[in-house]
């Protein structure tokens, strides 16, 4: 039972880690608690959330029923790299605070979780392994690591974007902010690029 709890307890903080990676979805979280502020944009990590359990779920599922070759990971980060270009171009236009409209969509969010190829690699190398050990001890263990993880993720999440909604009234002060958003557009650029060159390398190997 102990090391059960233990093994609980790990998950919980993977999933902590896996929140506080600096990545896509936190730099729109960002953008949008710049845009809404802190409570509103907890709407786009509820979306993450769901589409991250819905993507982790398939991955599961997929993982102990089929053997997937890794290329089509990385075919997939190419589609991924085209939704955060398409996400950088629409932050890139924010000029102010104003705007009512809604760019982090559940729609978006959902494409950009589903075309993430490192997100897949991330729950296929590090996560699925860890599923199946506590599926070898506790009956649904995987179902019971995916719920733990994602309840980390929530928590380091949302922390990152409570303490960065403490700096809003800073970086939203005078005519920074539409500069603020372009640097915002730019980091999801680079991500963008750092998901087509991990895939290019990968099939220049």
């Amino acid at each position: 039972m102990e090391q059960i709890l233990l093994q609980i307890l790990s998950v919980f903080v993977l999933g902590l880690l896996g929140g506080a990676n600096p990545g896509a979805m936190i730099a729109s979280a960002f953008s949008e608690t710049l845009r809404v502020g802190f409570i509103k944009s907890l709407r786009v990590v509820m979306y993450a959330l769901i589409s991250e359990t819905i993507v982790g779920f398939i991955v599961l599922i997929a993982l102990f029923s089929f053997q997937i070759p890794q290329f089509i990971f990385y075919l997939i980060s190419f589609v991924g790299a085209v939704v955060l270009v398409w996400l950088a171009l629409q932050v890139w236009k924010i000029e102010n605070l104003n705007e009512n409209k809604e760019i982090f969509s559940f729609k978006k969010i959902f494409i950009l979780t589903l075309f993430n190829g490192p997100f897949w690699m991330f729950w296929i190398t590090i996560c699925v392994p860890q599923a199946f050990l506590l599926k070898e001890r506790v009956l649904g263990g995987e179902y019971i690591f995916l719920t733990i993880f994602e309840i980390g993720w929530l928590v380091a999440t949302i922390l990152l974007v409570f303490l960065f909604s403490r700096f809003r009234s800073i970086l939203t002060s005078g005519k920074a902010i539409s500069v603020v958003f372009k640097v915002f557009a730019v980091i999801l650029l680079l991500f963008a690029g750092k998901m087509s060159l991990e895939s290019i390398l990968f099939f220049l190997k």
